[in-house]
């Protein structure tokens, strides 16, 4: 599916815009994202910009330095750039809360989103940091109150926190304050005989409190957007069938906002 075939079936599916990444996009030719930018306007589709500073060296996402990520954003007309660390963790991850080898990653980045806050003012962009499977809530937002810039939020993603052994809902109450933009996504945790595993589904089929979530998000930020993310287990040897999965489970994720949790399109509040 083409960047533009992406855009048309957002509308088919009466979404108001997209949370994208390099993965979606053809090119990063500046002309390229501004025909992008103006496919997504003539659509009336907000976008938001996705990557990550991989920080631990792990080759984890779409890697860029800050300042190229807020230019390509600008050239997309995103309003967002979401970025993850991506950072080491010591073992126990479970006690490496503020843990010196993770200050250090994260002192140095704050060094970087300080430099690059005036770019992304200028540039009519907001950088959110996403507690993205390799921090704690509460370094998050350690983290934001060094940079202490308007335009530098948190990302808060509804599962993540699992993956460092902290309570979901106790993260996005955390980070919700102070977020600007969010990756709404459910997971289950599937028990097996020498352990268990997380698997991604449709919202409202997993183990997260997505009502619990939603409220939080509702009453406690000031973002006005939801974000489904989705990471099912999909085929590797069928494009076709890869594509009708994250097809049906987007569409029974918009249902169970739209019938379960009451989210509207802004025209319809």
């Amino acid at each position: 599916m083409s960047t533009f075939g992406l855009f048309d079936e957002a509308v088919r599916l009466g979404l108001e815009g997209l949370h994208l990444d390099d993965g979606v996009l053809e090119s990063l030719d500046e002309a390229y994202l501004k025909e992008v930018c103006a496919a997504a306007r003539e659509r009336g589709l907000y976008l938001e910009y996705n990557f990550s500073m991989d920080l631990g060296g792990m080759g984890i996402g779409i890697q860029h330095v800050l300042d190229e990520a807020i230019a390509t954003a600008q050239a997309l007309g995103a309003d967002i750039v979401k970025v993850s660390m991506d950072l080491k963790r010591p073992r126990p991850v479970s006690a490496s809360r503020f843990h010196p080898d993770v200050m250090a990653q994260m002192n140095a980045f704050a060094s970087r989103l300080k430099a690059s806050a005036p770019a992304a003012s200028a540039a009519g962009v907001r950088i959110a940091v996403e507690n993205h499977c390799d921090s704690f809530s509460e370094e998050i937002l350690w983290l934001l109150d060094l940079v202490d810039s308007p335009v530098v939020g948190a990302c808060v993603d509804t599962v993540n926190a699992l993956m460092v052994m902290e309570d979901p809902m106790k993260a996005i109450e955390n980070l919700a304050p102070r977020a600007l933009t969010n990756h709404f996504r459910d997971d289950r945790i599937e028990f097996q005989r020498y352990g268990c595993k997380l698997k991604g589904t449709a919202l409202g089929e997993g183990d997260i409190d997505m009502k619990r979530a939603y409220e939080i998000i509702r009453t406690k930020s000031a973002m006005r957007r939801i974000n489904i993310e989705t990471e099912m287990e999909i085929p590797l040897d069928s494009m076709e069938v890869a594509l009708r999965m994250e097809k049906e489970t987007v569409e029974r994720s918009i249902r169970y906002c739209r019938e379960v949790l009451g989210i509207k399109r802004e025209a319809e509040d």
